[in-house]
């Protein structure tokens, strides 16, 4: 029997939620107030890999925290005051700091990770956006200190664990790979099996048009308010008033305001992240995206040019940007690779939403029948996506679930 969902939230979550609800034989309605893939999925480095099993909240944090008490680090900047009034959330989010929690995320976003990329080449293929995909140039992660290098053993044994393929390269193999990068680099760690997405914004498109094309329905609308009804769900809009069997709840950063409407408390923090796109020079291409670990920045090639990405500003979700932390990683990246000039005038920001133990929760609503969660996804939207619309599919078309889908139940939380 074909069920008319609601899934709110046009990132590249609810973009693919929408495609696998779609594609099964439902009615399914995508709401969101912009164009679809217009937020944080816009600004992702485009990297699709089935390699990053590593949470940020992870043993060797809680070593590293003196570094950051001046907040002078390029990897991660924060706001003092927004830090003591979320203290007791960061506590929890660093309570998860442990070797268990992390061999358990590391296994859940494996098995999530490995399902989704099966079912991206999948629609890549039929949204005919191949040239979008370089499938084998790998992720390169690059280290200007061995001392730097030794400090990862960690993920590289969590990588072992999982059966992710990877190559160490010296430093007088580094420049064999990437003929670009200067030699300022002792150390890197190649990620075999991964590829990248050369425009993300173009695939997320796609993938609508597909959803289109199907019998789905966009509208670019704020959703305002969220009410059960009998039988069912009403969703509010400043423009309309939507009526489902189901809502999915995909909207990113949005999520937990959205579920605090309904008495939920989300343990939902935003990475704020900025990116910025650099004019190419006579300098050979880069070959695959790049993470310099020292230097707190990513470099992917993009078809809009070198997309710079900076790390992680934590602050209120719509404070005002601050832009220092990108200009200090364009700094950075034009010491180790020669490019032109910026071609925006103003960085791009985004919001990456985690929750405090660093998976995505994919599950029903507790209370709510017919209401579903899919967000928290942090840095790894693009890469968890279908796997995780697979999940909520088979949940709301009750079909064999894919995968052990507990890692990701709302239910872990008292929320």
């Amino acid at each position: 029997m074909t069920k008319s969902i609601i899934v709110i939230g046009g990132g590249i979550v609810g973009v693919c939620t929408a495609l696998e609800l779609q594609l099964s034989g439902n009615s399914v309605t995508l709401v969101d107030r912009k164009k679809p893939g217009r937020e944080t999925s816009y600004g992702n480095a485009g990297v699709l890999a089935e390699s990053s099993v590593m949470i940020i909240n992870n043993p060797s944090l809680l070593k590293a925290l003196p570094k950051y008490i001046l907040n002078n680090k390029n990897d991660l900047r924060y706001d003092f005051f927004f830090v003591i009034r979320n203290f007791f959330k960061i506590l929890r989010f660093l309570s998860y700091c442990t070797h268990k929690h992390l061999d358990h995320a590391g296994r859940a976003l494996r098995s999530l990770l490995l399902i989704s990329l099966t079912k991206h080449k999948d629609w890549i293929k039929t949204s005919k956006t191949t040239h979008l995909l370089k499938e084998d140039s790998g992720w390169l992660k690059l280290f200007r200190s061995k001392k730097t290098f030794k400090k990862y053993q960690l993920e590289l044994e969590l990588m072992k664990k999982n059966d992710v393929k990877f190559t160490i390269f010296e430093k007088e193999q580094i420049r064999q790979i990437e003929p670009g990068l200067s030699q300022r680099y002792e150390k890197a760690v190649l990620m075999d099996d991964a590829g990248r997405i050369s425009d993300p914004a173009a695939l997320t498109d796609a993938y609508v048009k597909v959803f289109l094309d199907a019998g789905g329905k966009v509208l670019e609308e704020s959703v305002t308010a969220l009410n059960e009804v009998n039988p069912g769900w009403e969703v509010n809009t400043n423009n309309s008033t939507l009526k489902g069997d189901h809502v999915v709840v995909a909207a990113g950063g949005w999520s937990s305001e959205i579920a605090s409407w309904l008495g939920y408390k989300i343990p939902l923090f935003w990475e704020r992240g900025y990116h910025l796109h650099l004019k190419p020079s006579d300098a050979p291409s880069l070959n695959r995206t790049i993470l310099d670990v020292d230097g707190g920045f990513i470099m992917a090639p993009m078809k809009q040019g070198v997309r710079v990405t900076s790390g992680v500003e934590l602050t209120w979700r719509d404070a005002v940007p601050n832009y220092s932390q990108i200009m200090e990683s364009v700094k950075r990246a034009r010491q180790v690779y020669k490019m032109g000039d910026q071609i925006e005038d103003t960085p791009w920001m985004g919001r990456r939403p985690t929750l405090i133990d660093s998976l995505p929760i994919i599950s029903s609503a507790p209370r709510h029948p017919g209401l579903w969660f899919n967000f928290g996804h942090q840095h790894l939207g693009l890469s968890l996506a279908p796997g995780s619309a697979a999940l909520i599919s088979a949940f709301i078309n009750k079909t064999k679930v894919p995968i052990d889908p507990n890692p990701y139940s709302a239910t872990r939380f008292k929320i």
